[in-house]
């Protein structure tokens, strides 16, 4: 008998086992697929304000520096908390558009400054701001730009920004 012959015979102990495998990794894949989905909100939603808004600026009359202190909101508006990952603040010259200043918190900051970088479900998240400028012929009169990132429980990225006069 040939070798090739001896081969072909020796094929038939091992298909039991192929199917056996074969029926056991196909088994797990039956029956309801469907993905489980909790109760509640699908996804967070967040309103950002400042106060106060205006935000009035104090000039030094002697340096021309312009400083602004105001608090950034942050208010969970749809049932389902989360971690805030950024408040960033810039002032814009608004006759060149050029950024003259920036204050950018992580979520790290937020734990050291504020006590917490979380958003409760409905819940608001309040963090305090400083900022100075000058602008090139001593004007006071700017624009606050802030951004706010926000993660919630179910893994969402949410970005929510607001424009605020400086007077």
């Amino acid at each position: 008998m040939s070798d090739f012959n001896a081969v072909l015979r020796n094929k038939g102990p091992r298909r039991p086992l192929a199917l056996l495998l074969a029926g056991a990794l196909l088994a797990p894949g039956c029956g309801n697929d469907s993905p489980t989905v909790p109760s509640g909100a699908a996804r967070s939603a967040i309103e950002v304000t400042v106060d106060p808004s205006p935000v009035p600026g104090s000039q030094s009359p002697l340096t021309g520096v312009v400083s602004v202190g105001y608090k950034v909101v942050i208010t969970e508006t749809n049932g389902l908390g989360g971690e805030v990952l950024f408040v960033s603040s810039q002032i814009y010259d608004p006759e060149t558009g050029l950024q003259v200043a920036l204050t950018y918190f992580d979520g790290a900051d937020l734990v050291v400054f504020v006590g917490s970088k979380r958003v409760d479900p409905l819940g608001t998240l309040i963090v305090p701001q400083t900022a100075s400028y000058v602008l090139p012929d001593y004007r006071k009169p700017a624009q606050l730009a802030v951004n706010v990132q926000m993660k919630d429980d179910r893994g969402n990225l949410l970005n929510q920004s607001v424009l605020v006069k400086i007077e």
